[in-house]
């Protein structure tokens, strides 16, 4: 199969696990099981990851720790064949991912654990509460899964050092690598002017969000800490917050000029924004100057293309901006000149969803 072709939107971890038969005269009943894990399709990168992400670009993995477990949250070893050596279970490459195997492990492992870019001294079940800020770089995301043995129906014939025939039935576990982001594009504005426009020009200065969780955690994706609040209708709250000069993840300030000749600019350079995943929709603000006059926007809802009110946000899935209706995917946030009134600055905001694929790659020098 060739690399380009190598994409992942979940792996399969196929786990052979079972009581082992000693094949002598009769069969005897050893109590450990074997288990042989194989990764399909993985590949791993160290590169780092654009912009902009595309419609089946692969969430980045850096490196892949497992864990064998049960309910409880017990923890298993697992050797190699010949019952020598610890497996290992932290992997940074793809050759040594397409050979790992794990045998003799005890019979009450039942569950498989997958974590990525959290590095080889990751604790199973002791993972630090995540921060919305530490997780904006998408070569870099905190990713998971988990999931409980299932029989396959199939058999596996296993040989140790001395020559030991060990047959041992086939499990599997189907795991999908995971961020626990969302993730906002922003690639430039439009504006829809009247039939007789209501200004000359209307310059935009700043991008920012507000409405989000801070914290959530690795395992459950449970969020906690909502950002701090604006009133939107207390003018001089908001251009205090916009004017304070804070330089942080969630803002961007630039210069972008727009006029009934020219409706469409493009930022400096495209925007995104990770959010955790959660049922409260982040809201977004826009600084900008019509006729000079200061202004701002900010959003009171999210849309699909077709309309549909975007209510919660999913893990690894990219809410790009677009015009209300259409779908092309041109990263641009729409909204009319009508929509600048002191009175009434909110704005429906139109995205197109587009799923973040999971695909495990690896550099080529």
């Amino acid at each position: 199969m060739k690399l380009s072709k190598l994409m992942l939107a979940a792996f399969v971890a196929v786990l052979a696990l079972a009581s082992c038969n000693k094949q002598e005269a009769a069969p005897e009943v050893n109590r450990l099981k074997t288990v042989e894990i194989s990764l399909e399709n993985v590949i791993m990168t160290k590169g780092l990851a654009g912009d902009k992400i595309q419609a089946g670009d692969a969430v980045v993995v850096n490196d892949l720790k497992i864990f064998l477990t049960d309910a409880a949250g017990n923890q298993y070893e697992a050797k190699n064949a010949a019952g020598t050596e610890v497996a290992p279970t932290y992997f940074t490459s793809l050759d040594a991912v397409e050979t790992a195997e794990f045998h003799y492990v005890d019979p009450n492992c039942t569950k498989v654990v997958a974590v990525a870019n959290l590095g080889q001294d990751v604790t199973y079940g002791e993972y630090a509460a995540l921060l919305i800020g530490e997780q904006q770089d998408a070569a870099n995301l905190v990713l998971y899964d988990e999931a409980t043995l299932e029989s396959t129906g199939g058999v596996h014939n296993d040989t140790n050092a001395n020559g030991t025939i060990y047959e041992s039935p086939v499990y599997k576990a189907e795991l999908t690598l995971t961020p626990r982001v969302s993730r906002f594009e922003v690639d430039g504005f439009t504006v829809k002017f009247s039939d007789e426009p209501l200004f000359n020009e209307i310059k935009i200065t700043q991008l920012a969000f507000f409405n989000y969780y801070e914290e959530t955690t690795v395992d459950g994706g449970v969020e906690s800490e909502l950002s701090e609040s604006l009133n939107f209708l207390n003018q001089s709250e908001v251009y205090a917050w916009l004017d304070n000069g804070e330089t942080a993840w969630y803002r961007d300030s630039f210069e972008v000029v727009i006029t009934p000749e020219d409706n469409v600019a493009s930022t400096p350079k495209p925007l995104a924004y990770h959010m955790f995943s959660c049922a409260e929709t982040p809201v977004m603000l826009i600084k900008l100057l019509a006729d000079d006059q200061p202004a701002y926007l900010y959003s009171k809802g999210f849309y699909k293309a077709d309309g549909t009110a975007v209510t919660e946000f999913e893990e690894g899935k990219i809410y790009r901006m677009s015009a209300k209706g259409e779908v092309e995917n041109d990263g641009n946030i729409p909204f009319e000149d009508t929509d600048i009134d002191p009175m009434d600055r909110c704005l429906d905001i139109t995205v197109e969803v587009v799923e973040w694929a999971v695909e495990l790659v690896y550099p080529e020098f």
